[in-house]
């Protein structure tokens, strides 16, 4: 800013002070912003501390690209809401032309880059903080994503594209087996920022990169909320999670494959339970490479016969799952049923994906597991582990509700409270029925 220009700044973080709004009026006198006029010499600095829209503080002080980019997502059912923050209560019009991040806005509500796009770019609410956040990806992953996923019509058509990466899956799960592959940890934990503190064993003792991948954390590093109370669901994994009243509306507003149905997905040996999964509430937790990749019971319940269905490894990033490629129901995967008094069955659909070498059970069939404790892992990846319910049993918190509607998903933890079964509510209703009738009775006795 030359020396010249008078700089003011705002007392609050959402608009600017009354003395600088009489300062404008007094200077301005009707001018639309012409070179000559007070106004154009007069600019005034915003230090943005919260959302004007959600409230929430930014992510960090380093640069504005995260408040601009937290602002688009925030506001992207509605971009004339940015455009009148921008230039109504920030800045002039003619100095709004000029600022670079107007140029990002412009770019970001008109672009790819969009909740629910085909982008490499994938954002996140996290919900313990509550902000948004953008994916950590390594630079390979984001372009192989684009390019299987822009142009493998032209370039990796069928067959050839499901062998080179079945190949480049199962070449990745040797080469992170082998001990030479420890010395990749320290830098896979610097990339993504991961808390050792909470991981049992040492670091040291990891002999291969696998073995720390599907690390074991402390026992009290993720603690199940409501341990008494069965009827609260909890979540399986460390994971990116869109949840969904039914199946129905996951079809429309997330998972688009054409052939995707719910007795595709659960194979030969489950389609004939199929039907009574299509009205119920469904989940999917995401797994990043960056996540803690042993996932938990979500619910209490008694382990059924578990089938495993070979498949291939496409991606299993919202970009992938947007297409028309029926990812869920081609990849390899595990069918975990799930017997629950509270619950009724539950489906858990443990989807392999690129890069993931294996998909391991801790359990074994007719084992009784409470929510949180262990019955699996995967190796090196990214992964997925699909949750069906029954009809009418899962009411889901509304903040969830909210997130995946939007088409956002949410950054939740092993444990973390995520609905509550339905059949609590008909039970107590039943309860006091009953208990009303039998007053009812004993007064007409009387």
């Amino acid at each position: 800013m030359p020396s010249s220009t008078p700089s003011t700044s705002a007392r609050t973080p959402y608009s600017a002070s009354s003395s600088d709004a009489e300062d404008s009026s007094n200077g301005s006198n009707g001018s639309s912003g012409s070179s000559g006029s007070p106004e154009s010499s007069l600019e005034r600095v915003i230090n943005v501390k919260n959302c004007p829209l959600c409230h929430r503080p930014r992510l960090n002080a380093k640069a504005e690209v995260d408040i601009v980019t937290h602002l688009a997502v925030c506001a992207s059912q509605d971009w004339a809401r940015v455009d009148k923050i921008v230039v109504g209560n920030y800045v002039t019009a003619n100095q709004a032309q000029r600022k670079w991040y107007t140029k990002v806005i412009s770019k970001v509500s008109a672009g790819d880059y969009k909740l629910g796009a085909n982008s490499a770019n994938i954002i996140v609410q996290n919900r313990l903080t509550g902000q948004l956040e953008e994916e950590k990806m390594q630079v390979y992953v984001r372009l192989g994503i684009r390019l299987l996923y822009k142009g493998w019509k032209s370039r990796m058509e069928g067959a050839r594209a499901r062998r080179l990466l079945k190949s480049l899956s199962i070449k990745q799960g040797l080469k992170y087996d082998a001990p030479e592959s420890a010395r990749d940890i320290p830098a896979f934990i610097a990339f993504h920022n991961l808390n050792i503190d909470e991981v049992r064993d040492p670091l040291d003792s990891f002999k291969t990169f696998n073995e720390f991948f599907y690390r074991k954390l402390k026992p009290d590093a993720r603690p199940v909320e409501s341990p008494d109370d069965p009827y609260r669901l909890v979540s399986g994994a460390d994971c990116r999670l869109m949840a969904f009243a039914t199946v129905s509306e996951a079809t429309r507003l997330w998972i688009k494959g054409r052939e995707f149905s719910v007795g595709r997905l659960l194979g030969e040996t489950y389609r004939h339970e199929a039907e009574k999964y299509i009205g119920g509430a469904l989940c999917i937790f995401r797994l990043a490479p960056q996540d803690y990749h042993r996932f938990h019971v979500p619910v209490d319940g008694t382990i059924g016969p578990m089938t495993y269905i070979t498949g291939e490894y496409y991606t299993v990033n919202p970009q992938a799952i947007r297409t028309a490629l029926d990812v869920y129901g081609e990849n390899v995967r595990k069918i975990v049923p799930i017997d629950s008094p509270e619950f009724g069955r539950v489906m858990c659909v443990c989807i392999g994906a690129m890069m993931v070498g294996s998909i391991e059970t801790t359990v074994k069939e007719g084992d009784f597991v409470r929510r949180g404790d262990e019955f699996g892992y995967f190796a090196f990846g990214g992964s997925t582990i699909v949750v069906l319910f029954e009809k009418g049993v899962v009411e889901w918190d509304e903040d969830l509700l909210i997130n995946s509607r939007a088409c956002l998903e949410t950054l939740v933890r092993v444990g973390m409270g995520l609905g509550r079964s339905q059949r609590k509510a008909i039970t107590d209703g039943n309860v006091n029925a009953n208990a009303n009738a039998s007053v009812n009775a004993s007064v007409n006795a009387q």
